[in-house]
């Protein structure tokens, strides 16, 4: 299975992001950048239903399955369940990859309520909500670095 290796991660675009008209590959390109650039290495995943995951990274020993949610309306306790099932399945994917620690995120361009915070925490699921992916955002567009356009995807 091939990955964007950390290495060949371009650098991190010079341009402002506006994620209200960012499409949602768009949002995942910008998130393989960001994550290479942070040493991970970055596998896109093609949709599957209940188990969907945008992208698998993994960095050392550390495996996270990651979605994307471009949504308006808060997310609920459904978008963690999805999470965790898309967790175990692309464990064994991650674990052939040399990742033993796995874990899942959501990213998602709206925010959270309280059962999906609680239930996330619960279950060990990280969370970026709009705020959050800002500023992750800002802090990678603040790095040294040039101005690839398509966003750190090989």
């Amino acid at each position: 299975m091939p990955g964007v290796p950390a290495a060949d991660v371009p650098p991190v675009p010079r341009r402002a992001v506006n994620l209200t008209v960012m499409t949602n590959d768009e949002i995942e390109r910008h998130l393989t950048g960001l994550f290479g650039r942070r040493g991970y290495t970055v596998w896109p995943v093609p949709s599957r239903g209940e188990v969907a995951a945008a992208l698998l990274i993994c960095r050392g020993e550390q495996g996270v399955v990651v979605q994307v949610k471009r949504w308006n309306a808060a997310l609920g306790p459904e978008v963690i369940r999805a999470i965790v099932a898309a967790v175990q399945y692309h464990a064994g994917t991650l674990g052939r990859l040399g990742c033993s620690q796995i874990g899942g995120m959501v990213v998602s361009t709206a925010t959270f309520n309280d059962e999906a915070r609680e239930m996330a925490a619960a279950s060990g699921v990280l969370l970026w909500d709009r705020p959050e992916l800002e500023a992750q955002i800002q802090a990678d567009l603040a790095r040294p670095g040039g101005n690839d356009p398509r966003g750190g995807r090989a």
